[in-house]
């Protein structure tokens, strides 16, 4: 009896949306896969892949040469690499940060980008302000816009 009780309860707050703030919809990022590497524009040491994911799909692909444009291009990595982010853990801060130390130091030894890949999902606060702690350390040693390139 107690148990139906609180199910109808329940339901009734769902119904008129007035469930505590830990049962309603947070702030939350999205699941994205972030690839950046080697650019294939010479004028760029760098670009960047920022896939929206969907389940094990892909939903849209945006490529990125600086912070400022991004263009939307067909997805072309490989099904495997997508599920194991929609499927598997997400990428850590702090090997978010790793990267970004290896690759200020690869720039400054004049060395080529490599290639990696960073799952990002289940953030919280991601528009109060996460999105600019996991995204920027992957963005840094970009150009704001095009005319600022580096």
């Amino acid at each position: 009896m107690k148990l139906l009780i609180n199910t109808v309860l329940a339901a009734s707050l769902l119904s008129i949306g007035t469930l505590p703030a830990f049962a309603q919809s947070a702030d939350v990022s999205p699941t994205l896969l972030i690839e950046t590497g080697p650019s294939d524009n010479p004028d760029y040491r760098r670009m960047i892949f920022v896939k929206y994911l969907s389940g094990n799909y892909v939903s849209v692909n945006y490529r990125a040469y600086n912070r400022a444009e991004f263009t939307q291009v067909p997805n072309t990595t490989p099904n495997d690499i997508v599920a194991s982010c929609a499927n598997g853990p997400a990428s850590t801060l702090s090997e978010i940060r790793a990267f970004e130390r290896a690759e200020a130091q690869l720039k400054r030894r004049g060395q080529a980008p490599e290639i990696v890949r960073f799952c990002v999902k289940n953030v919280s606060n991601w528009e109060g302000g996460q999105r600019a702690t996991y995204l920027d350390p992957i963005f840094n040693g970009l150009p704001h816009a095009a005319s600022l390139n580096n």
